[in-house]
């Protein structure tokens, strides 16, 4: 799986679908930034396996991953497990 270009609010950012999560990256030149992540059917896997699938896409190109501030504690949980950067 590989994410798709989107214009939000005048960025290019990566956007990346799986079932039913969609989440928009910001990229450069040697990291990967998630901005946001929604899941219409929450605790199903979803985010999980989007975030695991992004982060192994953008570490093979040599990018450190990271995300926003997890705004609850399932995200922060994810974040522990995936070994994503969360920035504070």
């Amino acid at each position: 799986m590989k994410p798709s270009k989107v214009n939000i609010l005048g960025m290019y950012l990566d956007e990346w679908k799986v079932d039913s999560c969609i989440a928009h990256f910001g990229i450069g030149d040697n990291w990967a930034t998630l901005y946001d992540i929604e899941s219409e059917s929450p605790n199903n896997g979803h985010a999980t396996t989007l975030l695991a699938e992004a982060k192994c896409f953008y570490e093979k190109s040599g990018k450190k991953v990271g995300g926003s501030v997890a705004l609850n504690p399932a995200m922060k949980k994810i974040y522990k497990k995936l070994g994503y950067i969360e920035y504070a």
